[in-house]
């Protein structure tokens, strides 16, 4: 079982669309004093198994790159079926997710712990 760290974030939210449980919402934040790369992160369709968000960490925020300070694009609510592609670790040493079609959720939030195959 892969282990987590707790991220430090600040959002400040833009604007918000809902739809069908998933929201898509612009947004910028920054990681508490450490640069991070959003961008550039490749990933590819290498689970495929069906998950979901843990009810508890409902909504759970999808962002441009696998750390809390990306830019989050969107949320994904308890019961919505989702496909896990493959996840990443990042400088952190924290596993994050590529969520088919949305982007990057932080795996603590994802039922199952997310992928289990590496990008």
């Amino acid at each position: 079982m892969r282990k987590h760290r707790a991220l430090a974030t600040a959002i400040a939210l833009a604007a918000t669309l809902t739809v069908s449980g998933i929201t898509a919402t612009t947004a910028s934040a920054t990681e508490a004093g450490a640069a991070v790369t959003c961008s550039g992160w490749s990933h590819s369709v290498k689970d495929g198994r069906t998950g979901a968000v843990r009810a508890s960490a409902a909504p759970a925020a999808v962002h441009t790159g696998p750390y809390g300070a990306c830019t989050t694009v969107g949320t994904i609510s308890d019961g919505v079926p989702i496909q896990y592609d493959c996840y990443v670790v990042n400088d952190y040493g924290n596993t994050w997710t590529w969520v088919h079609g949305f982007g990057w959720v932080f795996d603590d939030y994802l039922v199952g712990n997310g992928a289990s195959t590496h990008c």
